[in-house]
């Protein structure tokens, strides 16, 4: 019994690195925005097209963050010392290759659905490699990068599908949460970031700053609402966006105008945004439960 549990111990710690590095709760995020965009554009089911494009986007997803750690692993080693390449929980030659594992996962299991997909597959991977490569330490155009990708899963669900353009709003709502959390997250990595001489959006000026954050809010309370107006949406969708999305919304706004712009407080906020954004998905899905 105790050798069983000790080879299951040994297994979970060589794995949980693995699965660490790609931010494993992003792409169960990526993947029910995924399964949502599928089901709400009404693609027609098949679950084998499904979980094709579901180990598509999280492959993808995967690959991007591994590169990411792979390339900043200088600047994590003052930012975020838990992670596994910096802890030394796995080599960097076992971080490339598993990159471009993920990178091949993800293009075969697009292949495999359609030449559409295929191509949808490949643009965001050629995009996250030109941003780990040349836009990482470029003001707000690599935060404008990262936002349109975190969106992009509920778009890449819901392909050819006939209610595809009820995902446009949720698509642009989820950019303009992630879009200022980039920039949150920018500011918690000032110092790290600065030590390996990378310039973010933290080295612009503080009222630039605060136009883009308070934009993206006041456009994201403009749209939210919308799609229960064109009818895409029911009052299921209106009820959890005004008791769950907003309230976070507003606390979340609170913290960031009373932030002692302290790494501790820049990471609660960007955990709010995350929150927020999972927030919307459960509107969608719950509505759609409910018309279902």
């Amino acid at each position: 019994m105790y050798i069983i549990d000790h080879k299951r111990y040994k297994m979970i710690k060589t794995i949980s690195p693995y699965l660490k590095i790609i931010r494993i709760k992003n792409a169960l995020m990526a993947a029910s925005a995924v399964m949502l965009g599928f089901w709400i554009s009404g693609v027609p089911f098949h679950l084998y097209t499904l979980l094709l494009l579901i180990m598509a986007a999280v492959a993808a997803i995967g690959f991007g963050n591994v590169i990411n750690d792979i390339l900043d692993i200088k600047t994590d080693r003052i930012s975020h010392p838990e992670r596994p390449l910096p802890k030394g929980e796995i080599s960097s030659r076992s971080a490339i290759i598993y990159a471009i594992s993920l990178c091949g996962i993800a293009i075969a299991s697009s292949y495999f659905v359609s030449k559409i997909h295929l191509i949808a597959t490949l643009t965001p991977i050629l995009l996250l490699v030109i941003y780990a490569f040349f836009l990482k330490g470029t003001p707000l155009t690599g935060n404008i990068l990262v936002g349109i990708l975190v969106a992009y899963p509920l778009i890449y669900g819901g392909f050819n599908g006939p209610d595809f353009n009820h995902l446009i709003i949720p698509a642009l709502s989820a950019f303009l949460l992630n879009l200022p959390r980039e920039i949150i997250k920018d500011l918690h990595d000032k110092e790290g970031d600065m030590a390996s001489g990378i310039v973010t959006s933290a080295s612009l000026p503080g009222w630039l700053l605060h136009f883009f954050l308070i934009s993206s809010s006041v456009l994201y309370l403009s749209i939210i609402f919308l799609p229960v107006w064109l009818h895409h949406f029911g009052k299921v969708y209106l009820i959890v966006c005004l008791f769950c999305a907003l309230p976070i919304h507003i606390i979340r706004s609170v913290k960031l105008i009373k932030s002692d712009r302290s790494t501790k407080t820049f990471a609660a906020i960007a955990s709010l945004y995350k929150v927020e954004m999972f927030a919307g998905l459960i509107a969608m899905l719950l509505d759609k439960l409910y018309k279902f």
